[in-house]
């Protein structure tokens, strides 16, 4: 499940038709910002788009780059080079919640997010 407090959704509504499933993508970097206090995190997912770009050629999964901001807590307990994990993310008294299972265990509570970029690429190996 995606959050109602998306700043920027329709790339990936038009795209995608709907918010794709969460359930298992690999996640490739988390940083926080002081200045916010922010967080990105980005991962690949190969639940693919309907309708992608006609730009994006050959492609077999989905990079995305999200940004939470005015973070309010965060914790990481863990956090492995591979592996998949599941994200949920979802509104729950003005916030946004986000949990994270599997290879990282992550979770978040801010106020808004943004999707910083979505971009279709081609992987050699299986997530």
């Amino acid at each position: 499940m995606w959050p109602l407090r998306i700043e920027n959704p329709i790339f990936l509504q038009t795209i995608y038709g709907h918010y794709p499933d969460l359930s298992s993508v690999e996640i490739t970097s988390a940083t926080m910002d002081r200045d916010g206090p922010s967080m990105h995190l980005s991962f690949i997912s190969t639940v693919l788009p309907y309708r992608p770009p006609a730009k994006w050629r050959e492609f077999n999964a989905v990079s995305f780059a999200l940004e939470f901001m005015a973070v309010e807590t965060i914790s990481l307990r863990k956090f492995r080079s591979h592996g998949l994990r599941a994200i949920r993310m979802w509104d729950e008294d003005g916030k946004i919640l986000l949990t994270c299972e599997g290879a990282a265990r992550l979770s978040l509570t801010c106020q808004w997010m943004r999707i910083i970029g979505i971009t279709g690429i081609l992987q050699s190996g299986s997530l």
